[in-house]
This record gives C-alpha cells, structure tokens and sequence, in this order.
C-alpha cells in the first residue's frame, strides 16, 4: 500500500507533540510544527542541527539510554519530555525521531502537588504528635484517620476503625455513643463522656468542618478523663479524711477544755494527745516515756478522765518519793501487827484504793526487783495480799506507770526485769521535752503566768522579748522549770510588765553550752589552772552537788539525777565541811 505523505505529515502538524527527524551527525531533515513552536524556530529548520537547541552532554545520554525511553531536555526556561525511535525510510526520511512534549506547565503543577503532599506530611506529624486523641471521619461519618494518642488513650489500633461507618461501630459497642455522628446530626460542635469497649471513659468534643455550606469533615478531641476521675476520687478521700482530722482535732480539744492542766499547741503533742484519747478508750496497761518535768503525770490523769474508769479514783504513787523499807505496805497495804510500828487496825493498800480506778506509778524504775516480781504478780493474778495476811483480794485496777530513764537499758543491765517491763509497756506513749515542743512554750508561759496572777492577786504581763528568749533557752528541767520560773518572776517583779533584766543569767545568754548546763556550768571550767587533776575533780565534784541541790531543791532529788545515792551526797558534803 502506497503511504499517503501528505496525509502523513497533516497528521504530524496536528500533534500535541513536537517531531524532528535526525540523521547520525544530528542534522535536522525535518520538524512538524509544534516541534517549531517548542523549539521558537521561525525560519525554515534546513541546515539545522538538533545540537543546536539542546547539549550535547544530553543527548548523549539520550543516546546511551536507548530507543523508547523517556527522558529530559532542556531548552531555554523549558523542560521536555523526549522519547526517541528508529525510522526507516518515513516521509523518505531514515534515522532517528524525537518525539517532544512540553512538560513546563505540569511542572508546576507536579510542584504544587509536593508542595501539598509536605503540607499534607508535615500535616500528619503534627496530628501525631498531639497528647490528645484525634479521630476524623468524613461528612458521613466515615473514619480518615486516628493518630497515636487516641490508639494509647482508647487501646483501639488504627486498622479495627479506618474506613468503617460510625454507626456500625457504635452498633458493634466499640463505642457507647458517637459525638460525630451527633455533630453531622446537630451541625455543631459536641462534648460528651465516651464509652470505650464498654471500660474506658474518655471526653470527645467533635467539631464539624464545612465548605460551602456543607459538612466535609468531623475533628474529634479525645481526652483520657480515668486520670481526672481518679484524682477527683482521690481528692473526695483527701476531703473526707481533713473531715475526719478536722472531728477528732475538735473532738481533741474538746477534752482539753475539760482538762486546763494540759495546754497544746505543738504537732508533735497533737499526737500524743491523740494517741492518749485512744488508749483511754480502751482498758490496757499504759507507760509513759519522756524526760523529768515534761507532764507525765498531767498526762496520766488526762488518760484516766476520758476512759470509762473516770468515776473510779485516781491513785498517784510516787515510787522513788516512798522509802524502800515502806513501799510494799504503802502499794499493798498490811494487817495488824504485820511488823513493828503497824497499825493495830491495819492498812488499805493504794492498790485496794484504786479498786475500779486507775492507779498511776510514777517513776517505776525506782522499784527493787524483788517489787517487781510481787507488782507482776498482781498484775497477772489481778489479786493483792496484804503484808503480814494470807488472803488474797481480787482488784480490778488500771495501771499507768512513768519513767524518765532507759527501761530497756535496764533490762539489759538486770536492774528491770523483763517480764515486767514487757507487761507495763502494752502501750507506750512518748512525751516530747520542752525543747521539742516550741510550739507549746508561749501558751505555756501565758498559762501559768495567768494562774499566778490568779493565785496571789497581781495583773503582770510577759514582754514580748522575754517570750523570745523563753523559745531560745533548752529547758532542761522541761514543763517544771517553765512553771517554776514563771512564778518566780511573777513573786519578785516589782514592774507591772516583766521584762529581760528580771529573768535569769543563764536563760538570757545565748551560749548553746550555757543554756544546756542551766546557767552556771560555764563558771566550772574556770579557776582550775594549776590544781591536780584530782583537786580539779574534787572541787568541780563539790560545785556540781551544790548546783544540783539548788536546782533540784534537795539532795534526794540531787542523788537522783546525779545518778548516786543521797548518803553518798550526805558523805562528800561532810567531807569538803571538814576541810
């Protein structure tokens, strides 16, 4: 069949796509026309060359990739598409063709879309950095997409929703209720609490997105409110427990109305007035630890008013105050005749006294052993006998006993035994020093210096700088020395108002060691100079036993924070006396 050159070439002229046919050096032998327009040729193409319009550089890499492959040409501020093929005898041409094709228009619009698929990424990652859950469907409530949080916040993973209709899922109970579909319905935004696989409760606030009128999109919010639950059940608990706290501290003070012996301001005496009310309550044995002075003894009659005891008496037996050879008969009483000097009628003991009541034994490290061993037994058999009688009476008596030393020292030294020791110490209470209490030391002075205004009559009031100085001493002799001191300033002062220059040296210093030591130790370590190591003993050993009486009002009271018996106070005094 003859071939239609005219026809041929009409068609080529037509095409969206520039030919040009090339021999092997290149040299043009023809180009349709929207080649010409691609190429801006206006003349006639004879006598050209292709390499005239592009570099060489490209089309020999044209040429090595091979016939009917695509690649680019550039010319001028234009990029093509070209495709090469073998001709043979076309138009009565034989060589190569180039087909081209202007791709500069789609190029922009080839950057447009990168441009939107980065928006589109960049898009994501932020979605999916977000703490909050994101879950978005279409105007029909089909799922697009979920991020990472809402897959860690509702443990649904992307693959059980993306794709699927709201409906279906909520009809499945994945959901308890869609706050999308609700939006789509309402055409607003919506917040609900959510029900996830019928467990995990989550806020959503779904928001629909409208072009034209029209819902395209719905964004949800997603919120893990477990946390916000659990801290609003935790704060409901805290609530109800300052409630509580805030009864019993009431309740508390309450009983201290009742009792203006004891006077409590300090945390750390909160609890143990708390502590004390508990035990109260209940009818076991009670030891009271704390150092000389601190108000064991208040305390112990704090504890009896509130237990169910409170009609029954209250015995109060000093234990190191009653003579070793009177004891036994003072706590258990005796019969006529039971030992020289006895009543002809006999005696009631404290024990029998305290019969329904309570009976506090103060200083209960006083006791012999061999008392010891006859107190545990009436503790245990809950019967007493009397000194010189053979009858045993039943007792029903609650014991509270104090100490102001290591009872468990003792114990490992022998001096307290330890069946005993475990019975008295059910229940031990803590009294804190003075100098643990800070808190307690200005209604303390305000207390007793009211209560001596009262008791002689006068109207004197404390300068605030005397409170200061009274927070910076130790207190040494604890609640005691408080009260003593006060009384003492309230008798001298010839001044309404007490001020610095009536309190004591020694509470007025600041010298740490000075306000341990009560004052006057620092005047021991001076004057010794040139003494021997045992005239240095022996005249600190007379300044120290005479510091002691004075401060503790007698040398019984002397021996025994001295550690010493009192004849080995009477025998040293009697010596320095002879020298």
């Amino acid at each position: 069949m003859k071939m239609n050159y005219k026809l041929l070439e009409y068609v080529l002229n037509n095409s969206i796509n520039g030919v040009v046919i090339v021999e092997n050096d290149f040299s043009i032998k023809y180009m349709n026309k929207r080649a010409k327009e691609i190429l801006e040729l206006v003349d006639s193409y004879e006598n050209h060359h292709l390499y005239e319009f592009f570099l060489l550089e490209e089309l020999d890499k044209l040429e090595r990739q091979g016939i009917d492959e695509f690649d680019k040409l550039h010319y001028k501020n234009k990029t093509l598409s070209v495709s090469t093929l073998l001709i043979d005898n076309l138009m009565g041409y034989s060589g190569k063709a180039y087909i081209l094709q202007d791709i500069s228009k789609y190029k922009n619009i080839v950057d447009q879309i990168d441009k939107y698929k980065e928006l589109n990424k960049t898009l994501e990652c932020i979605i999916h950095s977000s703490y909050d859950g994101i879950y978005v469907t279409d105007g029909q409530a089909n799922t697009l997409m979920i991020n990472s949080a809402y897959e860690r916040i509702t443990g649904i993973k992307a693959e059980e929703v993306l794709g699927r209709n709201m409906n279906d899922l909520v009809k499945e109970g994945l959901f308890s209720q869609s706050s999308s579909l609700l939006a789509i319905q309402e055409r607003r935004q919506v917040t609900i609490r959510q029900l996830i696989k019928q467990s995990k409760e989550v806020l959503v606030t779904s928001t629909p997105v409208f072009f034209k009128n029209t819902i395209t999109h719905v964004v949800t919010n997603v919120r893990d409110i477990s946390e916000l639950v659990d801290l609003k059940i935790e704060l409901m608990d805290t609530k109800a427990l300052n409630e509580r706290y805030l009864t019993e501290l009431e309740y508390i003070k309450s009983k201290l109305i009742d009792t203006p012996e004891i006077v409590v301001r300090d945390r750390n005496m909160y609890k143990v007035i708390e502590m004390s009310l508990r035990v109260a309550r209940v009818d076991t044995t009670v030891l009271l630890n704390g150092e000389t002075g601190v108000g064991k003894g208040e305390l112990s009659k704090f504890i009896h008013k509130n237990s169910p005891r409170s009609k029954g008496c209250f015995v109060e037996v000093n234990c190191g105050a009653i003579p070793q050879n009177l004891i036994e008969s003072e706590l258990f009483g005796y019969e006529k005749g039971a030992f020289t000097g006895a009543s002809s009628k006999g005696k009631i003991g404290l024990f029998e006294l305290a019969n329904n009541g309570t009976i506090f034994l103060d200083e209960i490290s006083e006791l012999s052993l061999d008392l010891q061993v006859k107190l545990l037994k009436i503790i245990e058999d809950k019967r007493v006998i009397r000194l010189g009688g053979n009858k045993s009476m039943p007792i029903d008596v609650r014991i509270i006993a104090a100490t102001n030393k290591n009872i468990k020292e003792m114990v490992e030294k022998g001096k307290f035994r330890d069946d005993l020791y475990y019975r008295l110490n059910v229940v031990p209470i803590y009294i804190y020093a003075l100098k643990e209490r800070k808190d307690d030391i200005i209604p303390l002075s305000i207390k007793f210096l009211n209560d001596f205004n009262r008791k002689y009559n006068m109207d004197k009031k404390l300068a605030p700088s005397v409170l200061n100085k009274f927070l910076d001493y130790n207190w040494p002799g604890n609640v005691r020395e408080l009260r003593n001191l006060i009384e003492r300033i309230v008798v001298i002062s010839s001044e309404k108002q007490i001020n610095e220059d009536i309190i004591p040296e020694y509470i007025i210093k600041k010298d740490i060691k000075t306000q341990e030591d009560g004052g006057e130790y620092s005047s021991y370590k001076e004057g010794y100079e040139g003494m021997s190591l045992k005239m240095a003993t022996q005249n600190f050993e007379a300044k120290l036993i005479s510091h002691s009486i004075k401060k503790y009002g007698s040398i019984k009271e002397a021996a025994k924070h001295l550690d010493i018996d009192a004849s080995t106070i009477n025998r040293k005094l009697n010596k320095n006396r002879k020298k």
